[in-house]
């Protein structure tokens, strides 16, 4: 693999039907000096195929495979295998719009922050008769999120990495350490990354409590120090 500026993380599990959006997404960036760490999870389904044949073009593309672990332990391996700067996190059936790497790395640039966040939009791909109850918001939402994270690689060296017994909101569970120890970070008010909901979704509704979960694990922290 050859060295770059961010390494581009995606864990997947039998995600044949948007792994190849995720990756063009990633590909198409603006900010050329990347890799795309694709992390398979022991997938059953044509997943490493299509990832091996998009690799096939572009020698970015690194697939990773490995027996089925779970997403926390998955993304864990990548983080371990990646030697770039920053990283960032780009879920299997999302998308980015094609300047977020290059406005985030902008962003960071010359200054004391070393996360970056920006604004989320959600998208439905649901058909018209499916029984889920939960719909894309129309209103772009601003906190926390893997999909809009970029940030350096050293922090998972000095705040550990995901919990791998944690099934779902394993950023959230990590990004509560980030806080408490006051990490500077900046949140763009600008849309660059795009939540898919569909019927196979696993987090759905995940972040919309992120902030006031964070907010009260720092405010908890901070009256035990006190």
């Amino acid at each position: 693999m050859k060295s770059s500026q961010i390494d581009v993380i995606i864990a997947v599990y039998n995600g044949e039907k948007f792994i190849e959006d995720a990756i063009v997404s990633a590909r198409n960036q603006t900010w050329k000096d990347l890799n795309i760490i694709v992390a398979d999870d022991g997938s059953t389904d044509e997943t490493v195929n299509i990832v091996t044949a998009l690799a096939k073009s572009d020698d970015r593309i690194i697939l990773l495979t490995r027996p089925h672990q779970g997403v926390s332990a998955t993304l864990n391996a990548a983080i371990q295998y990646s030697s770039a700067k920053y990283v960032a996190f780009l879920d299997a059936d999302d998308l980015w719009d094609v300047t977020k790497l290059a406005v985030q790395m902008e962003a960071l640039a010359n200054s004391e922050h070393e996360v970056c966040f920006c604004m989320v939009q959600e998208f439905d791909t649901l058909p018209e008769n499916s029984t889920q109850s939960y719909r894309a918001r129309p209103e772009p939402m601003k906190g926390f999120s893997k999909i809009s994270f970029l940030g350096k690689r050293s922090i998972f060296t000095r705040f550990g990495l995901f919990d791998e017994s944690v099934a779902i909101g394993d950023f959230v569970d990590w990004f509560s350490r980030v806080v408490r120890a006051e990490v500077s970070v900046i949140i763009l008010d600008q849309v660059l990354a795009f939540r898919r909901i569909h019927e196979n979704n696993t987090t759905r509704n995940i972040s919309k409590n992120v902030f006031l979960k964070l907010l009260k694990t720092h405010l908890d922290a901070k009256r035990k120090d006190s």
